[in-house]
């Protein structure tokens, strides 16, 4: 197989390649560090690169495949890791210089589940200070390689551009308020924010743990099916894990619409939202209904107050992840992440008690509209950001708090989200929508995104980074 082919291969079939004895793991690498040899340099998605790593490990798989039978799930599958991913040994630095060099001791559960799984570590992508909404100054920010004067989404941006540049196969994510959605609609991609607690957060720098989740980012359903099934399960290590109740999911799922029924809050889906990304809400359901899914009309409840109680909770909890820091080096932040750091260091108890029953009050509400539906649909970028000043940023502004609108109350609630492309804009940019779940209702969602993605080819298309000649 040409080197040129390789990138176009899911993780399914790239696996079965290999067991075919039709690739070797050391090529499949080397073909995407020359990838990222070249296109990186103009698209600035890895902060750090690991290739000597990379090809011992590919090498090391390729030595020990016919000892030990059948493949593991992600053998040779070339993945990249947000960097506040732990590393044994390396940095993380989380998007920040307050944190430094200081090498991780061990790996995060995430990383070590990569790795048993067979997955190979090209590096650590770029990302938002402290995964917050801005890139630090002193970081050039990734570009979107769809249109390089187009919004990458925030915080997971350079996992984000990876993924749909070809730099790697599949990447980590992490999200508070949207930083998977985000750079998954924004690039192209499917990302799957899980059910908080149901993948591990040991090893990943917070920002706010009770809102963070880690979730896969890849180009289809299918491949984040598979990267899922090696990150979900319960983490005797992490105190926010779901424990036993968190079964392991399979890697493959049927696509199933049948009978399913699909909500639709078209007030929530068009206020504040660009025509063009309502019309792509509407065409999705339309193929979903022509596929058997039932729609459904429900009303959500409103989402104004918890967004302040998001607020709140967010900036408490970040700030005490900082303590070690700020404020004592609050000169070396940047001024986003500095402001919602002392934010968080001013709000006082009863403010996040308030916010705390405002939450709970909005997640038994928000269950309640579930016993209705079995998903819902909705928006995940109301508008068709360009670059701001700093590359990548949406920075502080009213169409930021429309934005997280559509996210930050999933992350309150903590319930799972698959962002899947549905279209294009008038530009050639993709445009994301989201299918939302009750807790624990991943294996639905792939469900119905797998079928979605079997009558559509949105997530098949690639931007344009090989011209001829």
């Amino acid at each position: 197989m040409r080197a040129e082919e390789i990138d176009t291969l899911g993780i399914g079939p790239l696996v079965a390649a290999f067991d075919e004895g039709a690739l070797r793991a050391v090529d499949v690498i080397e073909a995407y560090l020359d990838r990222i040899e070249r296109l990186d340099p103009d698209l600035h998605a890895y902060s750090a690169l690991w290739p000597e790593k990379a090809r011992e490990r590919a090498k090391a798989l390729d030595r020990g495949r016919a000892a030990n039978g059948s493949l593991p799930t992600l053998f040779g599958v070339p993945v990249a890791v947000k960097d506040l991913c732990d590393v044994a040994g390396e940095p993380t630095r989380a998007g920040t210089t307050v944190l430094g060099d200081r090498p991780a001791a061990s790996d995060a559960e995430v990383v070590e589940r990569l790795e048993a799984a067979g997955g190979v570590i090209l590096g650590k992508t770029r990302m938002t200070e402290g995964a917050f909404i801005s890139h630090h100054p002193s970081v050039v920010p990734p570009v979107n390689p769809w249109n390089a004067d187009r919004w990458t989404g925030i915080s997971s941006s350079g996992s984000g551009v990876a993924v749909a540049a070809g730099l790697c196969l599949g990447a980590l994510g992490t999200e508070t308020g949207g930083s998977i959605r985000f750079p998954s609609a924004a690039c192209g991609l499917t990302g799957l924010k899980p059910t908080h607690g149901r993948v591990s957060l040991r090893g990943v720098f917070p920002l706010s743990g009770s809102l963070d989740h880690v979730g896969p980012m890849a180009r289809s359903v299918d491949d984040v099916a598979r990267l899922f099934a090696v990150l979900a399960g319960p983490d005797p290590g992490d105190p926010w894990s779901l424990g036993a109740r968190a079964a392991v999911p399979s890697a493959t799922v049927s696509p199933r619409t049948r009978g399913v029924r699909i909500g639709v809050d078209r007030g929530y889906c068009r206020t504040g939202v660009e025509a063009s990304i309502a019309a792509v809400i509407e065409e999705s359901l339309e193929v979903l209904a022509e596929l058997g899914a039932e729609i459904v009309e429900v009303e959500l409840p409103a989402v104004d107050d918890v967004m302040g109680a998001w607020v709140s909770i967010a900036a408490a909890e970040a700030a005490a992840a900082h303590a070690d820091t700020f404020p004592s080096r609050s000169e070396s932040y940047g001024e986003e992440l500095r402001a919602t750091l002392e934010l968080g260091r001013r709000v006082d108890g009863r403010t996040v008690a308030e916010a705390w029953k405002t939450r709970i009050a909005f997640s038994r509400r928000l269950e309640s509209v579930f016993e209705s539906m079995d998903a819902m649909i909705a928006p995940v970028i109301p508008d068709l950001f360009v670059a701001n000043t700093n590359l990548g940023d949406i920075q502080t502004t009213p169409a930021a708090a429309v934005a997280v609108r559509f996210t930050s109350p999933f992350n309150v609630s903590g319930l799972p989200s698959l962002t899947l492309p549905g279209g294009l804009d008038r530009e050639g940019v993709p445009i994301g929508f989201q299918l939302v779940a009750s807790r624990g209702g991943e294996s639905r969602l792939l469900e119905l995104g797998l079928a979605f993605q079997a009558a559509t080819d949105w997530h098949s298309l690639r931007p344009d980074l090989d011209p001829p000649g």
